[in-house]
């Protein structure tokens, strides 16, 4: 009923407009040429796109290699700390002179840490006697 219905309004709809014979064989070829083309570039260009990305890939990895070959510096294990002092009196004594700074300023750093740990008991027995209870 509904088909009939639909065909009385296309019916009235297109009264009077010709419909060429050859409209169905000439939509049919078309759909089917535009159908092959789609399945033919389809196929093609995910196989180009693959192989283009595998190039470029391959590309990318040998320029980085390159790149980390020419510019990373390399260790010598043949490297021979050259020494200062021509006699070991020297070398002693520059020793020595070093180590003593390195305790001066170790010092340092040890009195400031009394001092500071002497400050916060000063101030933890303040804070006892002010304490609000």
């Amino acid at each position: 009923m509904k088909a009939d219905k639909i065909k009385d309004i296309m019916d009235k709809h297109y009264q009077g407009i010709e419909v060429p014979g050859d409209l169905e064989a000439r939509l049919s070829a078309t759909i089917d040429r535009l159908a092959a083309e789609e399945a033919h570039s389809d196929g093609a260009r995910p196989a180009r796109r693959v192989t283009m990305w595998k190039v470029v890939a391959v590309a990318a990895s040998v320029t980085i290699i390159v790149t980390l070959a020419l510019f990373l510096p390399v260790r010598d294990s043949h490297i021979q700390i050259a020494d200062t002092c021509t006699y070991t009196r020297d070398a002693y004594q520059e020793t020595e002179e070093v180590l003593q700074y390195v305790s001066s300023l170790m010092n340092k750093g040890v009195n400031k840490v009394s001092e500071t740990h002497k400050n916060i008991s000063a101030i933890n027995t303040v804070n006892k006697y002010i304490e609000i209870k």
